[in-house]
């Protein structure tokens, strides 16, 4: 029996050979670069784990629940809400399902009671399997008008904790995006993995065999049957996965895809002397500022940082921001002195939008391929491991 062939051995191409593997289904996952991962890397650097750009785990999405062992990454957790910035200082506004009538001390100066009413009544209609609110077609910022939230709660937590989630300055992804991560964000819990978010790769890695995997193994072009590598070898195969990012798999397949499809975020890792008191939270920054957010990663995941150091993230949407601008802006909430930059991650296509992908699915419809992605699915984790698991499924159709 001829193989199956997957190209990219990023999460969604990982998540299709294990799935192929439990099967006992021959594959040869091929891969450009000299490790797996994707987008989904860790590196360190001066004694500190970076992630290839922020990123977390949310223990609560189904795919990630039944693909890994979770005990196995030494998960730490960050608390469950965000910091708000109020009145020049900030302020924990926690998840309202935990922190009961402790929410009431921000009334009304985050939420108003309507908005704990909103919320209570988002997180009832979640829990059965269908929403009209989900089915609908508005993207979120519509919905955002219709559901009624005060102006108060929007701006102060809403919009720049889901700016942060969407990397969309303006809510422009759909509605139903919205209410599924509201509902991870009510009822479950971001995390790091002890050695960094590129263990979540490793650990779909290491279930593979060995022998079915080639790295640097960059294809040159596609036939009906065959997938050519640079070199000139060819593989013959019985069915194709194509788990690449949606450019480099447009890119193969020949497609005209516009920059716009896709949303990008630029990271800065800083350094800082230890700060006595430890925060487990992400910082939202307010306003139209260049920056999207910032957290002590030190304070969630200690390996993150070698003793007597902290490790700091900060976000900006803005892929032309230089360091020593983003440490000028982050001087407006923090003590910056000994702060010192040990990495940035430009990631120019960090999400894709939902719902424009439409011909480059035609174009592997085709040709009889299959696509795996995240933007086959939602731009997140959940989406990249749903896509593999489809994907493998198909390929034995």
């Amino acid at each position: 029996m001829k193989p199956i062939v997957i190209i990219g051995a990023g999460i969604a191409g990982l998540q299709a050979a294990s799935h192929l593997h439990r099967q006992n289904v021959p594959f040869v996952l091929l891969e450009q670069a000299d490790r797996a991962g994707g987008r989904v890397q860790t590196e360190q650097v001066d004694g500190f784990i970076l992630d290839h750009g922020f990123q977390v785990l949310q223990t609560n999405y189904p795919a990630v629940q039944r693909s890994f062992d979770l005990s196995a990454l030494n998960l730490q957790a960050f608390d469950s809400g965000s910091k708000l910035w109020l009145g020049g200082q900030w302020t924990s506004f926690l998840n309202p399902l935990r922190a009961g009538l402790g929410m009431l001390k921000l009334v009304p100066h985050v939420i108003s009671i309507k908005d704990l009413f909103l919320l209570a009544r988002l997180w009832f209609n979640l829990q059965g399997s269908t929403n009209e609110h989900i089915q609908s077609g508005e993207n979120t910022a519509e919905m955002l008008g219709r559901w009624g939230f005060s102006d108060t709660f929007q701006t102060k937590f809403i919009r720049p904790f889901f700016r942060g989630i969407f990397l969309d300055q303006h809510l422009q992804q759909p509605a139903s995006l919205f209410f599924f991560y509201m509902r991870q964000f009510l009822e479950g819990q971001a995390a790091l993995p002890a050695k960094g978010m590129g263990e979540v790769a490793n650990q779909l890695l290491e279930s593979l065999p060995a022998d079915s995997i080639r790295f640097g193994a960059e294809v040159a072009d596609l036939s009906e049957r065959h997938v050519k590598l640079k070199g000139g070898e060819s593989l013959e195969f019985e069915r194709l996965i194509v788990a690449l990012d949606s450019y480099s798999a447009a890119n193969l397949l020949q497609v005209d895809l516009p920059d716009f499809v896709h949303l990008g975020s630029k990271t800065f890792y800083f350094s800082s002397p230890a700060r006595q008191v430890k925060d487990k939270l992400l910082h939202l920054i307010p306003g139209e500022s260049k920056l999207l957010h910032y957290c002590f990663l030190s304070h969630v995941a200690p390996n993150y940082a070698p003793k007597g150091k902290d490790l700091i993230q900060v976000t900006s949407l803005d892929l032309s921001l230089e360091a020593e601008e983003a440490l000028s802006l982050l001087a407006s909430y923090e003590d910056v002195k000994g702060m010192k930059l040990l990495k940035a991650f430009i990631i120019p296509r960090s999400l894709s939008k939902v719902g424009v992908f439409d011909s480059l699915k035609h174009a592997a419809d085709a040709r009889g391929f299959i696509l795996a992605g995240d933007y086959c699915e939602m731009p997140s984790l959940q989406g990249a491991l749903v896509s593999g698991e489809k994907a493998a499924v198909r390929s034995l159709i």
